[in-house]
């Protein structure tokens, strides 16, 4: 009698594209554990084995660190530093000694109690960022922890395997990437978490947030992994492989295709021209630019300079940056926002709030804090006297914002003028249009501003009352939903009647159907992720301008976001030949 083995499907979230078939590593963490000992403690013997547990956990993470600078970007590599900078901790190491001769108790005792107390102060945050660093120390604890008793880190998986876990490190991800693993699919974590983060900087497939898929899945399993769609299938059918093992030629084929567009102008086949810049956050990305790109950049994030020194950076720091961006990428314009901190990036100080995305982040925060902004409009004014750099500012609700933004900015022109420093006297200013306050009234904000910047992630998360990050409604945040795009409409047309510039930043210019929409919509400007440009660029020079709008004018009058997908699937399947 002959067993058939049906195949199975589970869906998680996409958090790194692309497919693999292989088999999985099921790894199942272990914390180390504790035994005792008996007999009183030898108080100096335990302060020598927490410091050598801590010099040897050092060492380690600086080996982790410097395989991780071979692999990953820049923006991966915050996470290890992270780390570091945890066990460089005086007062938390000054605490731990103290309490071992104090209570008398192991050193292992006493270090696991202070960071669990660590963890519950975190874990009370209402900032999800916050709360997201508990597994960053969790991982270092138990570092530290394993080094105490002198148990071995595993860290060997078979070559060629799919990792399947209930969570994994960013240690653990790092360490597997030199087996030649063909993916990761975790029960916990969402698209912006560390094995996310790390997956896309290795290219590699990920899908997250799956709930129980380490229970699922065992060695003896075959599987494909889909980073598209998210997806993990489960002993797939014959007929499943194959098609799978097609799309991996389909795709391969693909992006041999992209450099083909590397130096034509971003311009459709009848003759529109669709300007396409990218976002920015670190300098690596800038040789990208040149080299592959040749264009602007349509939203260069700030706050990274505080979030990597937890401080808010000098006058003369931003100045610095500010300048070698506008020196390095001249002719082309750089768009810079100002600091946009809060929601889901940590807060420059404790702040307990039950909403934080509803709460003191962006604009808020600096016009709170006077100095802290006038430094950095000074710094971005005295940097764009090369006359290509913009200014934006994020999470503007209401004009009087927009008022006192330019109050400030006039008294910072003064003063340069009176100091005799040269800048570009008419520099443009811009909002990021992402709450609904702008969408209602657009009109009297675009009389204020030079351009509108559609923050398409935090427009569609407000529009809709559905957190971006959450796994539990991401079925609900939809950027093509209809009241998302209505919404967009309104927009762009009250750009094109005030006669101000307009571009789309958000993860919607880079998605392949969207752009396509959003262009057919009348958008002239879309700013991507480096990892989107060319295939962007591609679309645009293969579709036809007076058809995306016959398109977009079809989505405008739909009502359901299934509705909306099938029109520009259809359609873009029509302009690309279809690969899934």
């Amino acid at each position: 009698m002959t067993i058939t083995i049906k195949e199975e499907i589970y869906k998680g979230l996409p958090a790194s594209k692309g497919i693999s078939i292989g088999k999985p590593f099921v790894y199942k963490s272990e914390s180390p554990a504790y035994i005792p000992t008996d007999g009183d403690i030898d108080i100096e013997k335990e302060i020598i084995d927490y410091e050598q547990a801590i010099e040897q956990s050092k060492k380690e993470l600086h080996k982790i660190y410097k395989l991780a600078k071979e692999k990953l970007d820049e923006k991966s590599l915050l996470i290890f530093e992270a780390h570091l900078q945890f066990l460089d901790d005086d007062v938390l190491h000054t605490q731990v000694r103290k309490r071992i001769s104090q209570e008398k108790k192991s050193a292992y005792v006493v270090f696991d109690a202070e960071i669990k107390y660590i963890e519950q102060q975190l874990l009370l945050s209402n900032d999800d960022y916050i709360r997201e660093r508990v597994a960053d120390i969790e991982d270092v604890k138990h570092r530290v922890l394993r080094n105490m008793i002198k148990k071995k880190l595993f860290s060997k998986i078979d070559e060629n395997s799919i990792v399947i876990a209930r969570n994994l490190t960013p240690a653990d991800t790092i360490l597997f990437s030199n087996r030649n693993l063909l993916g990761f699919a975790t029960d916990i974590g969402g698209t912006n978490s560390h094995v996310a983060i790390i997956a896309r900087s290795l290219n590699v497939p990920a899908v997250v947030g799956m709930n129980d898929i380490s229970i699922h899945i065992s060695q003896d399993d075959y599987i494909i992994i889909d980073g598209y769609k998210g997806l993990v299938i489960k002993n797939p059918s014959g007929r499943t492989v194959t098609k799978y093992k097609n799309l991996i030629l389909k795709y391969e084929e693909y992006e041999k295709t992209l450099s083909e567009v590397e130096k034509v102008p971003s311009r459709t086949k009848d003759g529109k021209d669709i300007k396409l810049t990218v976002n920015l956050e670190f300098n690596k990305e800038i040789d990208y630019i040149l080299t592959h790109a040749g264009c602007g950049v349509g939203l260069y994030r700030t706050e990274h300079m505080f979030l990597e020194s937890g401080e808010f950076p000098t006058e003369e720091e931003q100045y610095k940056q500010y300048r070698l961006i506008a020196d390095r990428l001249y002719p082309e314009d750089a768009i810079i926002r100002t600091f946009d901190i809060g929601g889901d990036k940590i807060l420059p100080e404790s702040q307990k709030e039950a909403n934080p995305f509803l709460g003191w982040r962006g604009i808020r925060i600096c016009l709170d804090k006077p100095d802290i902004f006038r430094a950095q409009l000074r710094a971005l004014l005295r940097a764009s006297n090369f006359g290509n750099i913009k200014i934006m500012f994020p999470m503007i609700t209401t004009i009087d914002e927009v008022r006192k933004i330019k109050v400030y900015v006039d008294e910072m022109k003064h003063e340069l003028r009176e100091k005799n420093i040269p800048f570009n006297q008419n520099i443009e200013l811009g909002i990021m249009v992402e709450v609904p306050s702008v969408v209602f009234m657009p009109d009297l904000f675009a009389r204020e501003v030079d351009f509108f910047s559609i923050g398409t992630n935090d427009l569609t998360q407000y529009i809709l009352a559905a957190d971006r990050d959450s796994s539990f409604v991401s079925e609900l945040y939809q950027w093509l939903d209809p009241a998302v795009l209505r919404a967009i409409d309104i927009i762009i047309k009250s750009a094109e009647r005030n006669k101000i510039g307009l571009n789309v930043c958000g993860e919607m210019a880079g998605d392949p159907l969207s752009s396509l929409l959003l262009i057919g919509m009348g958008v002239n400007e879309l700013s991507v992720e480096t990892t989107s440009f060319l295939r962007t660029k591609r679309l645009i020079t293969l579709l036809k301008y007076d058809e995306a709008k016959k398109v977009a004018a079809k989505a405008l009058t739909m009502n359901s976001v299934s509705e909306v997908k099938e029109l520009l699937e259809r359609s873009y399947n029509k302009i690309i030949k279809k690969i899934y």
